[in-house]
């Protein structure tokens, strides 16, 4: 009787040791499958964020779904009729309107007489070689896009050349917008062809495949190679995981020029911003500079940027001695990273 409880007994302990070993086991591991599975899910998520970023300059909509201000022929209005812009627009902070030299009760317009059809702006197509005091390179990122005609017929009106940052899009509508581009005598950059951040910086031979194929899209293109180029997010990124160093090592053994920024429209953000606030960083402080290179979008979700280039111009080249001119050999490059 003793024997029989006590070999009962024995196989209750034996049952709760194995139960709270494995409990045990479980509670170590669980955690540890937990993480893993956690970092997989992150890793993921990080993949789609870089691809959706580097995607969306390239969304293609219907004509009826274009973003923008419109006219009847389906082109930028902006393209034809000057934006003036109210001092009503509460989304810009006073300040701004100070650095701009705009009065409480005065119009844009009134403020600087000079904005009129009938003056000759002056600028030089052959880069820095006129002496200009202050010397200002508007850049495109991102395109070509459906508003890129809209970008160089407003570019043509004034006479002001311009830079293109572009990404590899070989339909035959883009390819004749990169001619138009050098047709133009604007200067056609490169912005990598893929502008899939995660792929680009994943190593030096991704970067270097990605720049071939860019380059050899553009030299196919318009017959001449490219020898400038934006890194995407900059030279400063924080996306890259390699030291960016390497990649400016490959540009220049190539003999390729980098170019970052020092003046930023803000288009950039996920807001759409209002034309009159791209207006506003985009003429804020060039006065104060020798050199201004000035980051805008050529993309289908930018519309207010091309909106606002007209004013953007006029009042650049309302500034006493400066000049707008297209990046060349000449141009003192701006860089984040040396």
């Amino acid at each position: 009787m003793n024997e029989s409880k006590n070999t009962g007994n024995a196989k209750r302990v034996a049952r709760l040791k194995k139960i709270l070993v494995i409990t045990l086991v479980f509670l170590l591991i669980f955690p540890n499958i937990t993480c893993i599975f956690m970092l997989v899910k992150q890793s993921s998520l990080e993949k789609q964020i870089n691809y959706l970023a580097g995607e969306i300059a390239d969304l293609k909509l219907s004509g009826d779904m274009k973003m923008g201000r419109l006219s009847d022929d389906g082109r930028l209005k902006s393209a034809d009729a000057l934006l003036r812009i109210s001092l009503e627009d509460e989304s810009v902070p006073g300040s701004a309107v100070a650095d701009a030299g705009l009065g409480d009760n005065t119009s844009y317009a009134e403020e600087n007489p000079l904005l009129s059809d009938e003056v000759v702006w002056t600028f030089s197509a052959d880069g820095d070689s006129t002496g200009a005091a202050h010397k200002v390179y508007l850049t495109f990122d991102d395109g070509p896009s459906a508003y890129t005609d809209d970008i160089l017929d407003i570019l043509d009106k004034y006479g002001v050349k311009a830079t293109f940052f572009v990404v590899g899009k070989d339909s035959e509508s883009d390819i004749e917008l990169y001619k138009r581009i050098v047709n133009e005598g604007h200067t056609l950059g490169m912005h990598s062809y893929s502008h899939v951040y995660s792929k680009i910086y994943q190593s030096e031979d991704s970067f270097t495949e990605d720049l071939d194929n860019i380059t050899t899209l553009l030299t196919d293109a318009t017959g001449e190679t490219p020898l400038f180029y934006r890194f995407p997010g900059g030279s400063s990124n924080s996306v890259s995981k390699l030291d960016m160093h390497r990649f400016i090592n490959i540009l220049n053994d190539r003999g390729i020029t980098y170019f970052d920024w020092n003046v930023s429209s803000g288009d950039a953000s996920g807001e759409l911003l209002s034309a009159y606030s791209i207006l506003i960083n985009s003429t804020r402080g060039i006065e104060s500079r020798d050199v201004s290179v000035v980051l805008m979008h050529d993309s289908l979700d930018k519309p207010t940027t091309v909106e606002a280039l007209p004013d953007i111009i006029e009042k650049i080249l309302s500034i006493e001695g400066t000049e707008i001119l297209p990046i060349t050999s000449e141009t003192e490059p701006v860089r984040h990273v040396e």
